[in-house]
């Protein structure tokens, strides 16, 4: 069972191990992972605060977080104080949470709330703790082909997705222009009225050699660069429900859309995905190697998927994991794949398995800036 506080001494120990070595920290504090859920609730009870730090737009802030620990308590019977601090991006996150590690400092967060790529490049670095997450879950996961919840070694566990598609103004675009396609953005009515983002969202998962390929995607982003009117942010939809812009190729999730769409919202946004391929943007849940509250960090991941915290997921940030019966990304991505889209989960074996994401994507952001400042 985890004690409530890693000790300096061995905090101390990893700024003196190279950043490609602390995978093995990381693994021999596994044998201290609670082998069940009755384990992991008797090392919460001696833990008093727990700790989070992601932006403000990421499970709905500190408002979500201070919802997720108040329901933590009740289902496990603990008393557990939250605290949250807004923070910097998933990515950044991670970085500064490898930082804190390597000088033996306590992790700033006590939970790490990520995409794929945090999830894979923290176990690659060895900042997260294994844990055994399955035995911590009131159900067990339904399967998907090709798709492990667990991320290798036992560090991060897939809690939430979203699906990549177009978001556009619904007022705006209707019937036929509603894009199905890749090749529905390039329609002259839409040239220098549409926006993409500046970090190549969805680009970068399509342009994957087991979907699109690299060099198909490299020439598709150069030819929307003639079609784009700008660049902006997924998290941006005013700019497409004022008409600045009609639609966003590609959007990073379909969460902002749900979000409007669940809170009865009149705001005019849409959401299409292409019949050639659909990716389910995974969101994942760790604990670091120098967290101070370890059991009820994982306590917080167990709890996203009960069916309280999947239910309040979808209804307050439009997110929950395809592999529960309710789930609404579960029956889209039926429906998709009934139509003959290609499915890809992004997880963090898949993004190990294609190789040169982060180079590739890099290549993609500058086609994609290098247009911004010809305008």
């Amino acid at each position: 069972m985890f004690e409530k506080q890693i000790k300096y001494t061995a905090l101390k120990a990893v700024a003196f191990i190279p950043v490609t070595a602390m995978l093995a920290f990381g693994t021999a504090l596994a044998a201290d992972a609670p082998k069940s859920l009755e384990e992991l609730v008797a090392g919460a009870k001696k833990e008093t605060t727990l700790r989070g730090m992601w932006s403000s737009s990421s499970l709905s802030g500190g408002k979500g977080f201070n919802h997720v620990v108040a329901g933590m308590n009740k289902k496990y019977g603990l008393n557990i104080e939250p605290k949250f601090t807004p923070g910097p991006s998933m990515t950044h996150m991670i970085a500064k949470v490898t930082r804190e590690a390597k000088a033996g400092q306590p992790s700033s967060t006590d939970v790490i709330w990520g995409n794929a790529g945090g999830a894979l490049k923290g176990g690659q670095v060895g900042i997260f703790r294994k844990m055994n997450w399955l035995a911590y879950l009131d159900r067990q996961p339904l399967k998907w082909e090709g798709f492990d919840p667990i991320a290798p070694g036992g560090l991060s566990l897939a809690s939430a997705g979203s699906l990549v598609g177009i978001m556009y103004n619904s007022d705006l675009v209707k019937g036929d222009d509603i894009p199905q396609s890749f090749e529905d953005v390039f329609k002259p009515k839409f040239k220098g009225k549409i926006a993409s983002t500046p970090y190549a969202a969805g680009m970068r998962e399509f342009g994957m050699p087991d979907v699109l390929g690299n060099k198909a995607m490299t020439e598709y982003t150069k030819r929307l660069t003639n079609q784009i009117g700008g660049l902006m942010r997924c998290g941006s939809a005013d700019r497409l429900t004022s008409g600045e812009f009609l639609m966003l190729v590609f959007s990073c999730g379909d969460q902002y859309v749900n979000r409007v769409h669940n809170s009865g919202s009149s705001e005019p946004l849409g959401y299409a995905l292409m019949k050639e391929a659909v990716i389910s943007h995974t969101r994942y849940g760790s604990v670091p190697v120098n967290s101070s509250s370890p059991n009820a960090a994982a306590l917080f991941v167990a709890y996203l998927h009960s069916v309280e915290g999947q239910k309040w997921m979808w209804q307050e940030n439009g997110l929950d994991l395809p592999v529960y019966p309710e789930s609404v990304m579960r029956k889209r991505l039926l429906a998709a794949k009934a139509k003959g889209a290609r499915i890809v989960m992004n997880s963090p074996q898949w993004l190990g398995q294609q190789g040169g994401y982060v180079k590739y994507r890099k290549s993609l952001e500058k086609i994609l800036k290098q247009k911004r400042k010809k305008k």
